[in-house]
């Protein structure tokens, strides 16, 4: 019986651990939305509501230069990026008002940290 060598081994294990973690790993998720501004917070960051999402108010991290750029009381097109890594209770998704909530994804937007990827700020 021939012997295999280790590190023919080690391949396997690293390459069955990367199928693992590429299949079991959360996967981005992209939404776009309009967002109305109701406060800028001073740790750059805005907070307000998206329409057709009821009254649950959001609150958004952006960069300096996107923040400064921003207006109270302005609506916002809003493309933003978040790994669905936390689920939302049952209970809080039965608070949730509008027709925004009802794509199950975007209730991942309350429960995981959300990277604002693009806020279009020449049309207010």
């Amino acid at each position: 019986m021939r012997k295999i060598p280790f590190f023919t081994i080690i391949a396997i294990v690293f390459l069955a651990g990367g199928y693992y973690f590429l299949h079991n790993s959360s996967s981005p998720i992209d939404v776009s939305f309009n967002f109305l501004v109701t406060q800028k917070n001073d740790d750059n960051s805005i907070s307000g509501n998206i329409e057709g999402a009821g009254d649950k108010k959001i609150k958004l991290d952006l960069d300096e230069s996107q923040w400064d750029s921003i207006k109270v009381g302005n609506r916002y097109s809003v493309e933003a990026r978040f790994y669905d890594k936390h689920k939302l209770s049952n209970k809080e998704k039965k608070t949730l008002e509008g027709p925004f909530w009802s794509n199950e994804t975007n209730t991942g937007i309350l429960a995981n940290d959300v990277e604002v990827t693009m806020i279009d700020t020449s049309v207010n």
